[in-house]
């Protein structure tokens, strides 16, 4: 009996010893795939996709035209010292333009050029739709040079390969030494520039940003 009860202790403590051998393997194994997991996520979120980590390339951004042939001032007046016109030229990266504007504030001979620099973000896309929010600073060169501040929020249709027709409405705040006051336009543009996807990033192999696939069943070029 006595060999027997060593022999079974024996074969006990054997199986026990290679049960726990097995678990540390698939333990091992376990935590290699989680380590690799995390380091292809660290990868990604690193990588040159990544629009957090994008470098702005001046030279390499594509160039884009906005034009404003009409936008109106509300309020009393006349309507051709309530009607503005500009026309913007600068460079697109990803979902910012950044561009330089010169424009008039009247439609009359003696009416005040100005000349003012923006910032247009693409915030958000629906389709050939999106929506546009626009921060700028100039100024009126008109006696007393005039600081110019506008704050815009548009909505534009992308109706060509490259051309989009919008609808814009915002404000302009003037001041300057003995005067200041704030005009609120509703106005019509155009952009001619590349497009973008849903999420904004350009088309035409320049995405730097996190470009959604194309759906089903839409065009291959939509967004703006």
């Amino acid at each position: 009996m006595t060999i027997r009860l060593q022999l079974l202790i024996m074969s006990a403590l054997f199986l026990f010893s290679l049960t726990c051998k097995a678990q540390s393997a698939a333990g091992d194994t376990t935590k290699h795939k989680m380590n690799k997991n995390l380091q292809t996520y660290y990868s990604l979120s690193r990588s040159s996709e990544d629009s957090t980590r994008s470098i702005f390339n001046f030279k390499a951004a594509p160039l884009y035209v906005r034009a404003t042939p009409f936008s109106i001032y509300t309020g009393a007046g006349n309507p051709r010292d309530r009607i503005a016109q500009s026309v913007e030229i600068g460079k697109s990266f990803n979902v910012i333009d950044l561009g330089v504007a010169f424009g008039r504030n009247s439609l009359r001979p003696d009416t005040s050029l100005f000349l003012e620099g923006r910032v247009t973000m693409d915030v958000a896309n629906y389709g050939i739709f999106a929506n546009e929010m626009t921060i700028g600073a100039g100024r009126v060169f008109d006696k007393q040079g005039s600081l110019m501040l506008e704050l815009t929020y548009s909505i534009i249709a992308q109706v060509a390969p490259r051309l989009g027709i919008g609808l814009t409405t915002g404000y302009y705040d003037f001041s300057n030494e003995t005067t200041d006051a704030s005009k609120t336009f509703y106005g019509i543009y155009l952009r001619w520039g590349l497009l973008r996807t849903d999420s904004g990033g350009l088309l035409d192999g320049i995405t730097r940003g996190r470009g959604r696939p194309v759906r089903v069943g839409r065009p291959h070029r939509h967004g703006r």
